[in-house]
């Protein structure tokens, strides 16, 4: 936005005002005042937050701000601001990790709300030390080769691909599918991990390009034909930047299809189907991994493949009481690092919930009781964010819109949350100014950002634009009318003019009869030498 003429607004002191531009209407509603840094009366903050994890926390940390962090008697964690009071300036950023140890761990919450209980349930992986034995993996790569892939996307591509197959072990099974506007699988099933195998893999990859179109709907299918083999982690890896029209039919094919199997997606590029990629991931009961940079393939797929190598819960199910509507209603497995987050809402009072699942090859199994523990906050909330998301789900999977619609509404007017079909609006019903009274409108500064140079907004709001368009037609004029109406040598008088321009001598910044000028030279902006010589060429005898 341009810079323009200032407000006729009063200043507020210890402020930097903005000034609105003439060509946006109401550019001074949108262009605050900032407030000076430094200033303590400007925005100060107080803060205290009170984590109730259930369970006892390994650390509490801030990237943003220096905290105090105590813990409470009842087990719960106080963190307050170590500067008591700062500017908001920032966001608050929390991280906080889980005690965890040798065994995963559960822990529920819940809240009554007109008579249905809502449940919160997580599950905890244990340390990343004791995830239990590997299980041997059928591995399915499925590599997208489609024009839209050529450049860095098919490069990322190909060395996540070859990288996955170089960690691949012993007992191991796998298999390599490319697809364009055509599927082709290495082999015609998946098979033993051996040198040969992987060789031949390598050189599969090794001479992947990118070309055709996106046809992802073969290569899916023959990635989730193969029947299930007994003792193997089956695990398919879709790597693509996900540009496809078709997504809630591919969507309805992972659902339909994937079996006993797990769906990791890994979107590949600087720019993918941030939506398709994420949607895929959950629809296959998988993860997703976003790598836009060439050089965090390693980085990334190393994390990726150190988690999936060894789950520390597979099979998880939990039994809730006869009627209740569990979100996500598929469990995906539990990895180092990433706790399962599990909501239901359900009628009568609290109960007792069984959580069962495989470590390794053998069973494991909780209890938890509902009514233990004080009573939470949101659980509601929570609950119908999640139905919300999967009753849009629902659509994409062919549910007609017209009967998902008024369920959607009503959960979302229910929990005054904001859905594809509703939205929030709020009305200020205060009385600005007593009865009579002219309302006074005062800018009430704000802070900048933390990070900001206040130097670069010292008198308003940094110009973004120059009238170079307009300089650059006034420049041309000139030079056109000191060529027209250039001095010639007069007969009879003696007298020749100062100077005697031409549209060579004006682009090449020299004047034509008489040299270099050394004060115009060392003019350095041209259209102040343009000026200069069209006075001197108007400067006659």
């Amino acid at each position: 936005m341009s810079r323009g003429r200032r407000s006729p607004r009063p200043e507020t002191a210890g402020s930097i005002d903005t000034f609105p531009a003439d060509a946006v209407p109401d550019a001074g509603r949108i262009g605050a005042p900032f407030a000076v840094p430094g200033d303590g009366q400007v925005a100060p903050v107080t803060l205290a937050v009170t984590i109730d994890a259930g369970f006892p926390l390994a650390a509490v940390e801030s990237t943003s701000h220096a905290i105090d962090v105590a813990r409470l008697a009842d087990g719960r964690t106080l963190v307050e601001l170590a500067d008591a009071v700062v500017p908001a300036d920032r966001d608050l950023e929390l991280a906080w990790t889980p005690a965890v140890g040798a065994e995963p761990g559960a822990v529920v919450y819940t809240e009554q709300s007109n008579g249905r209980t809502h449940a919160l349930v997580m599950v905890l992986p244990p340390s990343a030390e004791a995830t239990g034995p590997v299980l041997p993996r059928e591995a399915t790569f499925i590599v997208d080769t489609s024009g839209s892939m050529s450049g860095v996307s098919i490069v990322q591509a190909k060395e996540a691909t070859a990288f996955a197959i170089s960690r691949l072990k012993p007992g191991d099974r796998f298999n390599v599918i490319e697809f364009n506007s055509h599927a082709r699988s290495l082999f015609p099933a998946p098979m033993p991990a051996d040198p040969a195998t992987i060789a031949a893999a390598q050189r599969f990859v090794a001479g992947l390009r990118a070309n055709g179109g996106t046809e992802m709907k073969p290569a899916l299918t023959a990635a989730l034909a193969p029947e299930s083999l007994p003792g193997y982690a089956r695990q398919v890896f879709f790597l693509t930047d996900g540009a496809v029209g078709n997504e809630h039919e591919l969507l309805k094919l992972i659902r339909a299809n994937l079996g006993d199997r797990r769906l990791y997606t890994i979107a590949i590029g600087p720019a993918p189907n941030a939506w398709f990629i994420r949607k895929a991931a959950q629809f296959g009961r998988g993860t997703s991994t976003f790598i836009g940079d060439v050089r965090d393939v390693r980085e990334r797929m190393t994390a990726l493949f150190e988690k999936l190598e060894r789950p520390a819960l597979t099979d998880l199910s939990i039994t809730w009481p006869v009627g209740a509507e569990v979100y996500p209603q598929q469990l995906p497995d539990l990895y180092s690092g990433e706790p399962i987050v599990v909501t239901a809402s359900f009628a009568g009072a609290p109960t007792t919930l069984s959580i069962v699942g495989r470590r390794g090859k053998s069973a494991w199994g909780t209890l938890l009781p509902t009514g233990a523990g004080p009573a939470a906050h949101g659980i509601g909330v929570l609950w119908a964010r999640e139905r919300i998301s999967a009753l849009s789900d629902a659509i994409v999977e062919g549910a007609p819109e017209d009967e998902v619609r008024p369920l959607i509404v009503a959960t979302a007017l229910e929990h005054h949350l904001v859905s594809r079909y509703t939205s929030l609006v709020a009305v200020d019903v205060t009385p600005m100014a007593p009865a009579g009274a002219d309302p006074l409108r005062t800018a009430i500064p704000g802070l900048l950002p933390a990070g900001l140079d206040p130097a670069g907004f010292v008198g308003g709001l940094p110009p973004t634009a120059t009238p170079a368009q307009l300089l650059l037609i006034v420049g041309v004029a000139l030079a056109a009318l000191a060529w027209i109406v250039r001095p010639r040598r007069r007969r009879g008088t003696g007298c020749v003019p100062s100077v005697e321009l031409s549209s060579s001598s004006l682009a090449n910044g020299r004047r034509s009869n008489a040299g270099s000028d050394p004060f115009v030279a060392r003019l350095r902006d041209p259209l102040d030498r343009l000026f200069v010589r069209a006075d001197l060429a108007r400067s006659v005898c």
